[in-house]
């Protein structure tokens, strides 16, 4: 029980790192509104793939990586075009940039640690 709290705990991690921006980011750039959609839709698609048995788990750990992957990259890209605003620095993005950046690779980290099987949501059969 105390294992699956641990991995419902990662999993909402994961989805806070995705969604995480200001409010102002999306009214400066409203075509930026369809990144935190895609990759929750990414993770959503890996997280889905590999407990339906579609995704063995080692490729859906490797599928999880990698939208948090992207989701530091991406932060990583938009930080210097929208860290200087027209009033001074735009403190709240940078902060929340930092933030999601660290919750994705903290889960990265952990994902990595972990065997494979211990990601599943379903019941593993024992043999």
């Amino acid at each position: 029980m105390k294992d699956r709290l641990k991995l419902i705990g990662l999993l909402l991690l994961q989805i806070i790192a995705v969604i995480l921006y200001p409010p102002s980011f999306f009214q400066e750039a409203p075509q930026a509104a369809v990144l935190p959609p895609s990759l929750l839709l990414l993770f959503l698609l890996a997280l889905l793939g590999m407990n339906t048995g579609v995704l063995t788990p080692v490729a859906g750990r490797v599928s999880l990586v990698f939208v948090q992957g992207l989701n530091v990259v991406m932060r990583l890209l938009s930080i210097p075009p929208h860290l200087k605003a027209s009033e001074g620095w735009n403190w709240p993005f940078f902060i929340t940039a930092i933030v999601g950046i660290a919750l994705s690779w903290l889960t990265i980290v952990w994902m990595e640690r972990q065997h494979p099987r211990a990601l599943l949501l379903r019941l593993q059969k024992t043999t």
